[in-house]
């Protein structure tokens, strides 16, 4: 391709597949294809908890691209852990095992589609991983190397189909044993090279088997299923009559339809030689559960004998106590919890279903906190006049949910938040207090974008200005800025929880500008590009208005 107007890029893609979907879609295909999509939407949630989007689905797999090589390998160890976990709680016929593969190059853009050499051998590498493991270039490598500890085993220059030239590659693998060669053509391992440590920045403890991160995942016992384990899948959650006030408004994760794969054995399991201790359960830990039910999750911290606890997004939940054994308390609290959301929730979608998030008193939840702004999470001084929610002028929402917004939420008479966030994400859910209900939308939105939320409006007030000069593209969190210094980081912690109108201000050299508290919105926008320019910037430019991320009209 040689046109010029073609919208070239460098991206990390990862290209994911599930090894023998055909033969588990062969014995139930309604069942298969309803596990496929639980566990691919719990593997979304924790690409976008590293900053990356899912692009394509590829019948019993998926394409998402990274902002960095790094998150992207993170992304990739976390999802093939949460599996294993997964699986080690699973029937035999309900297990999935996954490849991946992951490379740095460069991408042609085409709407929200990629295509190009990157995305080919991204997938080209999917196809030469061990069941359950990591396949990676060496552009990939490159970008790890001091970075991230686990061991990663040099296979040599590959010669892959449809790729002209061989790709150099490295397999990571998440159980600590070697990777072999078995199932692959022989031509696939060109030879067998000493494995190389990567190191993780920051003093994270190493675990060589897992290759999960300390402080991501809370590893216990085999026997233990963390947020992939559901309840036995149905062919469909049916929609119920019972009027729920929750509102959501986002991009609808494509369903699986086209499975298909090649037989191969599922790959065993290994015992770990390291692993993170556990997380302890507390009541006041537990997300999206309102403020009045601590009393019945500290009653569950109390309980004696085998027990578990799963719960859902919107804070639906369900505990099983003094059982015979930790697999009866597990299967009995997501069974119930699932039924709790099959009668209160309208319409269930995938993130709806309930998860396990504690056996015993141990954490097995496997997503990390939700993230969440800096505190205070609303500005301490109101617009002033006030401004009142009027659904038909916030910003970054869509026909339908402008519409939910009318019908359901100006009519509540329960406190509520409405918090948007990344990628265009709305999310209400009523409470007992101002106070619960900025924090569980918080907590909702912040886990299902992975990014940390806005408050918008705090019952039928707003709460931060919405840009006039400058059109709303999206929320601002600093994490959509690379290369900050811890200088520039904490001002733009700050600059989140400021009064008054706002600015940011990047420069084309990395330097930024910030202005706050301003009496204006485009003494906010002078203010900010000059602080920029006096911080040595080049081709300063307006890159955000208050909470929002914005580009011009």
């Amino acid at each position: 391709m040689t046109d010029t107007n073609l919208v070239r890029r460098l991206t990390t893609i990862l290209a994911l597949d599930v090894v023998a979907f055909s033969a588990m879609s062969a014995r139930d295909e309604e069942r298969a294809l309803t596990l496929l999509a639980v566990r691919l939407d719990s593997a979304g949630t924790l690409m976008r908890q590293h900053r990356g989007r899912v692009f394509k689905m590829t019948g019993d797999g998926l394409l998402a691209e990274f902002a960095s090589p790094v998150e992207a390998v993170r992304a990739a160890l976390e999802i093939q852990e949460a599996m294993r976990s997964a699986n080690a709680g699973a029937k035999a016929d309900d297990q999935l095992i996954l490849r991946i593969g992951v490379n740095l190059g460069d991408v042609v853009e085409s709407g929200d589609d990629l295509m190009g050499d990157a995305v080919n051998v991204a997938a080209r590498l999917e196809s030469i991983s061990a069941p359950g493991g990591i396949c990676i270039s060496s552009s990939v490598y490159d970008q790890i190397v001091g970075k991230l500890m686990l061991v990663a085993e040099d296979i040599g220059e590959q010669h892959v189909k449809n790729i002209p030239r061989p790709i150099h590659a490295y397999r990571l693998t998440v159980d600590g044993a070697r990777s072999g060669a078995a199932g692959h053509p022989a031509h696939a391992v060109a030879r067998s090279m000493p494995r190389t440590r990567l190191f993780l920045a920051g003093g994270v403890m190493a675990i060589l088997v897992l290759g999960a991160l300390a402080g991501t995942f809370y590893l216990r016992h085999p026997s233990a299923s963390p947020s992939l384990q559901t309840a036995e899948p149905t062919s469909a959650l049916p929609v119920t009559n019972a009027p729920v006030p929750d509102t959501v408004a986002t991009e609808a994760v494509p369903r699986v339809t086209t499975p298909a794969a090649s037989p191969v054995p599922a790959a065993p399991r290994t015992a770990p030689q390291a692993s993170a201790a556990p997380r302890r359960f507390a009541a006041r830990d537990v997300p999206f559960v309102p403020d009045f039910h601590w009393r019945a999750l500290q009653n569950y911290a109390d309980a004696p004998g085998a027990k578990a606890l799963a719960l859902n997004v919107r804070g639906i939940f369900a505990m099983a106590i003094d059982r015979i054994d930790e697999a009866t308390a597990r299967r009995v609290a997501l069974e119930d919890c699932n039924r709790k959301v099959e009668r209160d929730v309208p319409i269930v979608r995938a993130y709806d279903r309930c998860t396990l998030y504690a056996l015993e008193n141990d954490v097995v939840w496997s997503f990390r906190p939700p993230p969440m702004p800096p505190p205070p999470y609303v500005p301490t001084t109101k617009p002033s006049p006030p401004i009142t929610f009027d659904p038909a002028t916030a910003p970054l929402l869509g026909a339908a949910a402008r519409e939910r917004l009318t019908t359901h939420y100006l009519s509540s008479k329960h406190s509520r938040a409405l918090v948007l966030g990344h990628n265009r994400v709305d999310w209400w859910t009523p409470s007992e207090s101002d106070t619960d209900a900025i924090r569980r939308n918080l907590q909702i939105c912040g886990h299902l974008t992975g990014r940390p939320c806005v408050v918008y409006a705090l019952n039928n007030e707003v709460l931060v200005r919405t840009p006039q000069t400058m059109r709303v593209t999206d929320i601002f969190t600093p994490q959509d800025m690379s290369g900050l210094d811890d200088a520039q980081t904490k001002s733009l912690d700050q600059y989140l929880i400021a009064d008054g109108w706002r600015a940011v201000a990047l420069g084309a050299n990395g330097r930024i500008g910030i202005a706050t508290n301003r009496p204006s919105e485009q003494d906010a926008i002078s203010t900010a590009l000059q602080a920029c320019r006096d911080a040595g910037g080049s081709d300063c430019a307006i890159t955000a208005i208050g909470p929002f991320r914005v580009a011009p009209l």
